[in-house]
């Protein structure tokens, strides 16, 4: 076999290696079709307090009981919208002895989840201080608020496939953190009646953020890891199931074109986006993002918050918000970032796939010192950077501008805007196609 033909040979087969097992390949799904099993258990340590050998004990037995399911409860839901097509079952109990025999053997061809989640509650660090000061506020009508009780959890997440031989195989592994604390005087830290209250409302607080970064975090990842690590067993999947599920997407689409939107004015287009977009603020640049989901998602260009030890987004109607990366992407150069949800506007995703050469489009932005600039532009060209297609447009953006949308004639992020040098290494503009961004996020989306 002369060397062309074998170099041929090899490369089909690669070619079909890489089908079968790579995500959105010809077996590939995007979400796994095998049942799921979580086991979560809660092991709360209160520091300097007498709880446990009251009768609150039962209280707060039933209290981490109830807590523990409707954790399981919102992680199952979120887990079965975004990355696991099987059934999400929440084993009952929050102590690990509960769950250890299951934990031990598992479910045949299903993946186990095990969330483990260790709280410590306490009085703050200046509750002692605050003890001292408290003999000059006493005699007054309303006691100053000057202890805090805090809570700090950490959540340990395994995630494992026990296949058909009961053989459990490591996917993957990752840990995460909360903190709350409340405020109280006192008199209220005297109480266990109210030390009971605030651990009620810091469980809750820590295990709704916990929740949020899990579900934010975890789909894609699990997604990814699972097809490198278990493909085998995952292609097992009937061709029929996926094929039907990929004809309903087709029709889903077809259906949606039907429904034509109205192009706006400029105007009209400003007055609806511009809540949506807003100015990133790090100690080393600026740079623009927008909103993408109401449930606290938003994105910006990696290379604008990359290292930043605070980042802060600022909005045209005033107000500024804390924010942290909680995904990035270096080679589409975007970084998904946890916003407080507090009355978020998402912009309308587009289709990037639907844009041609010479449409007219708008590109919105905080350029350096200039505030909010809106700018028309055209789509000039398809170039390709690194494996990744870019969009060209024929107006160069003022440095600021990275992270922006580009939308198109009825308000639809088409593109993210970046700036990057050309062939000529000359900085020029461009946009990473919505299509190509959407595949990296789409699991946060509403």
């Amino acid at each position: 076999m002369n060397s062309p033909t074998r170099y041929c040979i090899l490369s089909l087969l690669l070619f079909l290696l890489v089908t079968l097992v790579a995500p959105g390949g010809l077996f590939a799904d995007d979400r796994i079709n095998r049942p799921a099993y979580l086991s979560i258990s809660v092991d709360p340590q209160l520091y300097d307090s007498n709880l446990w050998d009251t009768s609150y004990q039962e209280t707060l037995d039933q209290f981490y009981t109830i807590e523990t399911e409707d954790f399981g409860y919102g992680l199952a839901e979120g887990l079965q919208k975004t990355v696991i097509r099987g059934q999400v079952k929440v084993l009952p109990g929050y102590r690990v002895e509960d769950q250890q025999s299951f934990r031990q053997e598992g479910e045949p061809d299903s993946f186990m989840l095990t969330i483990d989640l260790r709280y410590t509650y306490g009085l703050g660090n200046g509750s002692p201080l605050a003890a001292m000061a408290t003999f000059g506020t006493c005699f007054l009508a309303s006691p100053v608020k000057m202890f805090s009780y805090t809570a700090a959890l950490e959540g340990h997440v395994v995630v494992y496939y026990v296949d058909k031989n009961r053989e459990k195989i490591r996917v993957l592994e990752k840990d995460y953190t909360s903190e709350s604390l409340q405020k109280g005087t006192f008199f209220d830290a005297q109480e266990m009646a109210q030390e009971v209250k605030w651990i009620r409302q810091l469980t809750r607080d820590t295990l709704a953020d916990i929740n949020r970064q899990i579900l934010a975090e975890l789909p894609l990842e699990l997604l990814q890891r699972s097809w490198r690590k278990i493909a085998d067993e995952l292609n097992r999947t009937l061709k029929g199931q996926r094929i039907a599920t990929k004809r309903l997407s087709s029709k889903r689409r077809k259906s949606a074109r039907k429904t034509t939107p109205k192009a706006l004015e400029l105007p009209d287009m400003i007055r609806q986006a511009s809540p949506s977009v807003f100015k990133v603020l790090t100690e080393k640049s600026t740079g623009s993002g927008f909103i993408i989901s109401d449930r606290g998602y938003a994105v910006t260009s990696l290379h604008v918050v990359e290292g930043a030890e605070e980042i802060k987004l600022q909005f045209l109607q005033g107000g500024t918000f804390k924010a942290r990366m909680i995904l990035s992407d270096s080679k589409l150069d975007i970084a998904v970032l946890a916003v407080p949800p507090e009355n978020l506007k998402p912009l309308q995703l587009g289709e990037s796939s639907s844009a041609n050469i010479g449409d007219a489009m708008v590109a919105i932005g905080y350029g350096e010192d200039v505030g909010l600039s809106v700018i028309t532009t055209n789509i000039t060209r398809v170039e390709e950077y690194q494996g990744v297609p870019l969009l060209r447009i024929d107006t160069e953006l003022a440095p600021g501008n990275s992270g922006g949308p580009l939308l198109d004639a009825f308000g639809r992020v088409t593109a993210i805007n970046i700036r990057r040098a050309d062939a000529q290494k000359e900085k020029v503009s461009f946009a990473i196609p919505i299509d190509e961004a959407k595949r990296f996020f789409s699991h946060l989306l509403d």
